[in-house]
Formats: structure tokens, C-alpha cells, sequence
């Protein structure tokens, strides 16, 4: 464990995590940033004409590679590896996994995932949230023990997800919404040594029953029936951390203080994940904010600044 024990670890390489990651490593905590930056909402940015202190306006991409460089350059280690799950121990720590299967574990934690729940996009989804779908197994999998339910998706979350439920119940199905199933080796295995079934599927149309979830039907027409649903589109976000967590939630944002504290001792969150304005400038002092808590957490500090 002493290996992988972190100070602050960062599930997010956007411009929250990379400014928390610049102020954690200053101070002289082992800090990890977790993510592959190139898939943030910065990185796609054409241009950044609105920061402070760059007048020339750089791309997306640059102020991106401008970012990580600054965060290594103070020792931040970078592993651009999805954080497929997060847990608080008894002792106070956190242990996060990964989607090699491999563990972290860490004294704090600062979320800064931007605004990535993503929804399926199938009809009435929302109507039948808490009547048979579900987007937390950890929080609603005990409801479906020994029952036949589907996970909805078709990468690393949807796949740790599904073997999750394994503690729930053997009749697990995976269907892929239309996507071509994208899994990394370590669990693509898990999965076919566990029997989860995996069909690939064309997208789902409609989840629908007489006030709960009894049926999905595929655009070609395609009926299935299952006991529970649990989405889990794309990777996992600040919404399904939160809801593994606890976290309380403001209007399907992490609910933090101005210092970016969470209701959870030693959880923090930064960015657009909390609710703050999408623009580079809040993300970076979202950043900050958070950091410095940590900081200050882990010091039993009462005030910190790093003047230079």
C-alpha cells in the first residue's frame, strides 16, 4: 500500500485538476492526477482568448500541454489511466481503482471531472429513474438480489459496473447501445471469466412499464425484459462518484463550500462538476480553493499561501 499511498490524488486533467495538482506539489505532497487530458472540454477548445495573462490566445491543446507541464515540472505524477471506482476505508483514506484493475489509495481526494453524467438518450429515462433504473450498483444493487438485470453501456464503467453486481445477483447482462464494446484487457477478462453476458446491440429506443422499468426496445424493434437497469454511458463521472460516496448534490452537481469542501472529510471537488460557470478562469480557482483544503487537511493547518 505505502507505494501507491498518494497525499492528494485528482480523478480529472482539466484545468481544475491541473491547478489543484500545481498547488499540491508545491507544497511538497505526493500528489496524482488520473485522466487522459486530451478528452477534457479544454483540450477541444479552438481558442482561449478569455484567460488572464495569455494575450495571444492559445489553442485548447496548448494551454492543455501548458498545464500538465507546469504540474510535472512541481512533481505531480500524471497517469492517464480512468478511474473506474472510488472508496473511503474505515481509517480515514481513500482507495481508488482503476481500469487495469489496479488500486490507489490516498490520504484526500479532489473529484474535478467536469460535467461528464452523461445520459443515454433513451426515452423516458428520467421518468423511471428510482423505478427500476438505477446509476449507482453500490447505492441500489442490494434492491436486485438475485434478479436478472442489464448494465447499459459499452466501456470500462459499464464493465466494473457489471461485475459490482456480481455480489448482487449471477444474472447480469451488458448491452453496448450501439457502440462498439471498448473494454481494457484486465476487465474484458473479469468479465468473460465471471459469465456476465455482453451483447452488442443497436441502439435502445425506449425503456418503458406500467410505473416502473419492465422493458427495453432496440430501434429494430428488438424487445428485452429485465428486473433492474443501471446506466452507465461513457466513463465514470462526478455524479456516480457522488452517488458511491454519499455526496450530497445540488441540482445534479457535487455540493461543495467555497473552499471546494465536500460533506465527506477529506473529499473534495473542483470545476464544473460542481456547478461552477464552464470557463477556464473558475475551473483554475476551483483548483486552488480545493487544494489549498487539502493542504491545510492534511497539515492540520488553520491557514496556508504559497506566496511564491
Amino acid at each position: 500500500m505505502a507505494e501507491n499511498l498518494y497525499d492528494i490524488l485528482i480523478i480529472g486533467a482539466g484545468p481544475a485538476g491541473f491547478s489543484a495538482a500545481i498547488y499540491g506539489s508545491r507544497s511538497q505532497l505526493k500528489t496524482v492526477i488520473f485522466g487522459d487530458e486530451t478528452k477534457g472540454n479544454l483540450y477541444k477548445s479552438h481558442i482561449i482568448a478569455n484567460y488572464f495573462g495569455f494575450p495571444k490566445a492559445p489553442t485548447g491543446p496548448e494551454l492543455t500541454a501548458l498545464g500538465m507541464e507546469q504540474a510535472k515540472q512541481f512533481g505531480t505524477e500524471h497517469i492517464g489511466t480512468e478511474i473506474v471506482d472510488l472508496k473511503f476505508n474505515d481509517d480515514g483514506t481513500f482507495t481508488a481503482k482503476d481500469h487495469a484493475q489496479k488500486e490507489y489509495h490516498s490520504k484526500t481526494v479532489i473529484i474535478a471531472t467536469g460535467q461528464s453524467y452523461a445520459l443515454s438518450g433513451i426515452k423516458n429515462e428520467k421518468e423511471l429513474t428510482g423505478k427500476g433504473i438505477s446509476y449507482c450498483v453500490v447505492c441500489d444493487g442490494f434492491f436486485f438480489k438475485n434478479k436478472k438485470v442489464v448494465v447499459i453501456g459499452s466501456g470500462n464503467y459499464a464493465g466494473e459496473e457489471a461485475l459490482q453486481l456480481l455480489n448482487y445477483t449471477k444474472d447480469i447482462t451488458i448491452l453496448s447501445h450501439g457502440r462498439e464494446f471498448n473494454f481494457s484487457p484486465e476487465i474484458k477478462a473479469a468479465l468473460e471469466g465471471s459469465n456476465i453476458q455482453m451483447q452488442k446491440t443497436v441502439r435502445i429506443k425506449e425503456i418503458n412499464g406500467n410505473g416502473k422499468a419492465e422493458k427495453l426496445i432496440l430501434t429494430d424493434g428488438t424487445e428485452m425484459a429485465f428486473d433492474g437497469y443501471f446506466m452507465a454511458v461513457g466513463v465514470a463521472g462526478a455524479i456516480s462518484f457522488a452517488k458511491k460516496m454519499g455526496l450530497e448534490l445540488n441540482n445534479n452537481y457535487i455540493k461543495v463550500d467555497l473552499d471546494g469542501k465536500t460533506n465527506i472529510p477529506g473529499l473534495f471537488a473542483a470545476g464544473d462538476c460542481t456547478g461552477s460557470p464552464p470557463q477556464v478562469a473558475s475551473s483554475v480557482g476551483n483548483g486552488c480553493n480545493a487544494a489549498l483544503s487539502a493542504i491545510k487537511l492534511i497539515r492540520g493547518l488553520k491557514v496556508y499561501i504559497q506566496y511564491d
